[in-house]
Protein backbone atom coordinates (compact mmCIF):
# COMPACT_ATOMS: atom_id res chain seq x y z
CA UNK A 1 0.00 0.00 0.00
CA UNK A 2 3.03 2.29 0.51
CA UNK A 3 4.39 1.66 -2.43
CA UNK A 4 1.00 2.74 -4.03
CA UNK A 5 1.05 5.94 -2.41
CA UNK A 6 4.72 6.94 -3.46
CA UNK A 7 4.22 6.14 -7.00
CA UNK A 8 0.94 8.23 -6.93
CA UNK A 9 2.93 11.25 -5.39
CA UNK A 10 5.81 10.94 -7.86
CA UNK A 11 3.07 10.84 -10.59
CA UNK A 12 1.46 13.85 -9.58
CA UNK A 13 4.94 15.83 -9.26
CA UNK A 14 5.61 14.96 -12.72
CA UNK A 15 2.40 15.82 -14.18
CA UNK A 16 2.26 19.30 -11.99
CA UNK A 17 6.13 19.79 -13.59
CA UNK A 18 5.23 19.53 -16.74
CA UNK A 19 1.80 21.91 -16.49
CA UNK A 20 4.13 24.23 -14.86
CA UNK A 21 6.33 24.18 -18.22
CA UNK A 22 3.53 25.19 -20.24
CA UNK A 23 1.99 27.72 -18.11
CA UNK A 24 5.35 29.72 -18.51
CA UNK A 25 6.45 29.10 -22.21
CA UNK A 26 2.01 30.56 -22.45
CA UNK A 27 3.45 33.75 -20.41
CA UNK A 28 6.38 34.12 -22.30
CA UNK A 29 4.39 34.18 -25.70
CA UNK A 30 1.29 36.15 -24.15
CA UNK A 31 0.87 39.92 -25.68
CA UNK A 32 0.36 41.03 -22.01
CA UNK A 33 3.67 42.91 -20.74
CA UNK A 34 3.10 41.56 -16.79
CA UNK A 35 3.04 38.22 -17.95
CA UNK A 36 5.91 38.57 -20.63
CA UNK A 37 8.01 39.51 -17.33
CA UNK A 38 6.77 36.58 -15.13
CA UNK A 39 7.45 33.86 -17.47
CA UNK A 40 11.16 35.26 -17.97
CA UNK A 41 11.31 35.14 -14.12
CA UNK A 42 10.23 31.86 -13.54
CA UNK A 43 12.38 30.86 -16.57
CA UNK A 44 15.24 32.29 -14.95
CA UNK A 45 14.58 30.64 -11.80
CA UNK A 46 13.64 27.14 -13.52
CA UNK A 47 17.18 26.76 -15.06
CA UNK A 48 15.94 24.80 -17.62
CA UNK A 49 17.33 25.36 -21.31
CA UNK A 50 14.40 24.56 -22.81
CA UNK A 51 12.92 28.21 -22.38
CA UNK A 52 16.58 29.80 -24.08
CA UNK A 53 14.13 30.00 -27.51
CA UNK A 54 11.53 31.80 -26.17
CA UNK A 55 13.53 34.08 -24.25
CA UNK A 56 15.60 34.84 -27.45
CA UNK A 57 12.54 35.64 -28.98
CA UNK A 58 11.45 39.86 -29.33
CA UNK A 59 14.62 39.82 -26.55
CA UNK A 60 14.74 43.65 -27.26
CA UNK A 61 11.07 44.33 -26.24
CA UNK A 62 11.43 47.65 -24.08
CA UNK A 63 7.84 46.70 -22.57
CA UNK A 64 7.83 47.58 -18.42
CA UNK A 65 5.16 46.83 -16.16
CA UNK A 66 3.57 48.73 -13.61
CA UNK A 67 2.40 46.72 -11.36
CA UNK A 68 3.84 46.93 -8.18
CA UNK A 69 5.44 43.03 -8.25
CA UNK A 70 7.50 43.87 -11.37
CA UNK A 71 7.09 48.05 -11.44
CA UNK A 72 10.44 49.26 -13.33
CA UNK A 73 11.54 46.00 -14.93
CA UNK A 74 11.72 45.79 -18.63
CA UNK A 75 11.04 42.54 -20.68
CA UNK A 76 14.28 42.98 -21.97
CA UNK A 77 15.51 43.09 -18.52
CA UNK A 78 13.79 40.25 -17.15
CA UNK A 79 14.71 37.82 -20.49
CA UNK A 80 18.15 38.71 -20.41
CA UNK A 81 18.71 38.21 -16.61
CA UNK A 82 16.98 34.70 -17.09
CA UNK A 83 19.58 33.82 -19.99
CA UNK A 84 21.92 34.93 -17.77
CA UNK A 85 20.56 32.08 -15.14
CA UNK A 86 20.58 29.80 -17.11
CA UNK A 87 23.62 29.97 -19.25
CA UNK A 88 25.19 30.67 -15.92
CA UNK A 89 27.47 33.43 -17.94
CA UNK A 90 28.06 37.20 -17.27
CA UNK A 91 27.47 39.94 -19.95
CA UNK A 92 30.15 41.96 -21.60
CA UNK A 93 28.13 44.98 -20.01
CA UNK A 94 26.22 46.05 -17.05
CA UNK A 95 22.07 44.54 -17.96
CA UNK A 96 19.90 47.68 -17.76
CA UNK A 97 16.46 47.97 -18.38
CA UNK A 98 16.51 49.62 -21.79
CA UNK A 99 17.47 47.11 -24.88
CA UNK A 100 20.96 46.31 -25.36
CA UNK A 101 22.03 45.06 -28.95
CA UNK A 102 25.52 44.13 -27.82
CA UNK A 103 24.18 41.73 -24.52
CA UNK A 104 21.23 40.30 -27.16
CA UNK A 105 24.17 39.38 -29.62
CA UNK A 106 25.91 38.29 -26.46
CA UNK A 107 23.12 35.93 -25.53
CA UNK A 108 22.60 34.85 -28.88
CA UNK A 109 26.08 33.72 -29.15
CA UNK A 110 26.25 31.89 -26.05
CA UNK A 111 22.75 30.17 -26.42
CA UNK A 112 23.88 28.97 -30.14
CA UNK A 113 24.06 25.32 -29.12
CA UNK A 114 21.02 25.40 -26.97
CA UNK A 115 18.73 26.98 -30.12
CA UNK A 116 18.09 24.35 -33.32
CA UNK A 117 18.74 26.00 -36.65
Amino acid sequence: MKQINKLLIVTVLLVACKSSDNDIKILLQSKNVEDRIEGAYKAGESGKEKFIPYLLMNADDPGRSTQLQFKGFSVYQEKVIALKKILKVEPPVKITRDPDSTVIRFYIKAASKYVKK
